[in-house]
């Protein structure tokens, strides 16, 4: 997701609501919205279940994700439809990693050591969902919106946003949701390069948009030689390197920055913060 959340915000999720607050919010204006809402999160919170790591197929990880949490599967199909196009090493240019698009922070939250991991990241992305519909009383487009922009903000407005990308993004999903026709992976992976997002870096895109990314995060060019896993001894020579003067990244080059954010978070996940346990 574009837009990232705050340690503060995820910590709190779900967390402290009075007891007389509302369950239905303005925007929960059909049954079939609020029921399947508030299903999951019912079951998001009598559920122990843990991020798990593993592989299979995606059909099979996005069925156990929707058993665990109880978000409906094509809830988060449609959710990872609109962040990745069902790419499993996407990278937006905020830093979110992944097939369900987390960001650092908010993966390392809810127990995702390998972003790229398919299963961890579906895993999160439904808990992460499902926490969402919890603290926003069931209504899935407060939900969503709290996905893409957070929950402060949803808060702050007392709705959805009014930032284009997240309005978009609303209607995006609860269109294809609303659409009876099943999503069907393998025919949008088959696309190729093609994505519903515009917010993705890859193979293609300019080195300069892969800079920006790598400071954003704190371990960039300004930080060559300096930063926790020595970023500048492993991109370095391969960015200023661009013989070609194409200044565009290669397969090569966007295979070393999925490693470089692999290793970064493993040394994320070395000391804990707040999480989801709770539930």
């Amino acid at each position: 997701m574009p837009l990232m959340e705050s340690i503060t915000e995820i910590t709190n999720t779900g967390k402290g609501r009075p007891a007389n607050t509302t369950l239905l919010s303005k925007t929960a204006n059909t049954f079939q919205n609020v029921l399947e809402g508030m299903k999951a999160a019912g079951t998001a919170e009598s559920s122990g279940a843990a991020v798990t790591s593993g592989s299979s197929t995606l059909d099979a990880i996005f069925a156990r994700a929707a058993e665990a949490y109880g978000v409906p599967e094509r809830i988060l199909k449609a959710v990872a439809k609109a962040e990745s196009d069902f790419k499993t090493t996407a990278v937006s240019k905020a830093g979110a990693m992944g097939i369900m698009q987390l960001m650092p922070a908010t993966a390392k939250s809810l127990g995702v050591k390998d972003p790229f991991d398919p299963e961890q990241n579906i895993m999160g992305g439904a808990k992460l969902l499902a926490s969402n519909l919890k603290e926003f009383g069931g209504d899935l487009k407060l939900a969503l919106a709290a996905y893409n922009a957070g929950s402060g903000a949803v808060k702050k407005y007392n709705g959805i946003p009014p930032y284009k990308e997240t309005q978009n993004y609303v209607k995006k999903i609860m269109a294809d949701l609303n659409d009876n026709s099943q999503i069907d992976i393998k025919s949008i992976i088959s696309k190729g390069e093609s994505s519903s997002s515009s917010n993705l870096i890859g193979e293609g895109s300019s080195i300069s948009e892969m800079q920006a990314l790598l400071d954003t995060l704190g371990i960039g060019a300004s930080t060559f030689g300096n930063g926790m896993i020595n970023i500048g001894s492993l991109l370095a020579d391969r960015i200023n390197g661009d013989t070609d003067g194409k200044g565009k990244i290669d397969k090569d080059m966007f295979a070393n920055l999925i490693e470089i954010l692999r290793l970064q978070m493993l040394l994320n996940t070395t000391n804990s913060i707040g999480d989801f346990d709770d539930f």
